[in-house]
């Protein structure tokens, strides 16, 4: 791991650790563990935004 370590009102917010390693922080502590490199969508489901872009089309919600 690199970097400074976060924790917010969201989750713990780390610099270069691995899934495997977040994945048991965030079981360990019920609390979850996000990658700096890797930010969460605020009031989305994680990194995915919501919606999709269509085929033909805009942004679908």
């Amino acid at each position: 791991m690199t970097g400074d370590i976060e924790v917010n009102d969201r989750a713990i917010v780390v610099e270069g650790l691995d899934e495997p390693p977040r994945y048991y922080l965030q079981h360990g502590f019920s609390y979850q563990c996000h990658d700096q490199s890797k930010p969460h969508h605020y009031r989305q489901h994680g990194r995915a935004p919501i919606g999709w872009e269509a085929e033909d089309g805009p942004t679908t919600a």
